[in-house]
């Protein structure tokens, strides 16, 4: 399978680059999983919202994204 690419909207970029450089990593060593599979066993898909969610830092934080698989994208929608 090809690797996807990361798209990140305007307020889950302005949240990352709030966030402590500590759970900066651990959101981009999600992240980095999710780009080589983002149908990831630890991820959860809501087919209503047409969303997947999944937990970064041992379950700190909740990453939100949508998958676009015709263009290979991870959309990053927000942190909590």
């Amino acid at each position: 399978m090809a690797r996807y690419g990361a798209m990140w909207l305007e307020i889950a970029a302005e949240q990352y680059v709030h966030l402590p450089l500590s759970s900066r990593e651990q959101v981009d060593a999600r992240l980095e999983q999710l780009l080589e599979d983002p149908r990831h066993p630890h991820a959860s898909y809501d087919r209503r919202t047409d969303q997947w969610t999944t937990t970064y830092g041992d379950g700190a934080g909740l990453l939100v994204y949508a998958v676009v698989h015709e263009h290979q994208r991870v959309v990053i929608l927000r942190l909590v």
